[in-house]
């Protein structure tokens, strides 16, 4: 049997210097897919930070590999601690960054709802903290937070050319220069 983590879902949102950057990028789709069906299969294809089967959950009824990263806002290092398991919910709630930039295109507001609602009650159930800007976009929505309350991240600018993925001992560095590099790019899609 498996232990629930439900601290998954305290998970920062990824800076943006290391947007489009992570080892399935870096490894490739064959590998992507044999690490995240292993992963499944390792949790009995269950949420490890809900607990709920790929067969009950709500919304899409399959499970979705997250990369668990360590980030070090002081240095711009970033690592991958672990590959784990969640249902869209809890996957949604941890890319709170890219739920909001879908809201009203692929997700309705009242699903958006929905999943920061279901976040927000398995923290409040544990007694965790959120990254600030989800409990910020939950505050404007109108999504109840369960008085969940957000962690405070360190005031720093670390340049956007210091900012690395360290994986399997090599580093990779942001696919970006600077925030206007990377605002067009992600304008152009």
């Amino acid at each position: 049997m498996y232990k629930l983590k439900p601290e998954i879902l305290v998970h920062p949102n990824i800076p943006k210097p290391m947007h489009n950057l992570s080892p399935r990028t870096i490894e490739g789709e064959g590998w992507w897919n044999k690490i995240r069906q292993e992963v499944y299969a390792k949790y009995d294809y269950h949420c490890i930070a809900c607990g709920i089967s790929k067969y009950e959950a709500k919304g899409f009824k399959w499970l979705e590999a997250h990369e668990f990263w360590d980030i070090n806002y002081y240095k711009g290092i970033c690592k991958i601690k672990s590959i784990e398991p969640l249902c869209h919910y809890c996957h949604n709630f941890i890319h709170s960054g890219r739920l909001r930039m879908i809201m009203g295109k692929e997700k309705s507001i009242q699903e958006v709802q929905n999943i920061l609602e279901h976040g927000f009650h398995i923290l409040s159930e544990n007694n965790l903290k959120c990254f600030p800007s989800t409990l910020s976009f939950a505050n404007m929505i109108g999504a109840n937070t369960y008085g969940v309350k957000a962690y405070s991240l360190p005031d720093v600018d670390i340049p956007w050319s210091k900012w690395y993925l360290l994986w399997e001992s090599k580093k990779y560095y942001s696919k970006f220069s600077s925030f206007e590099e990377w605002s067009a790019f992600y304008r152009g899609k």
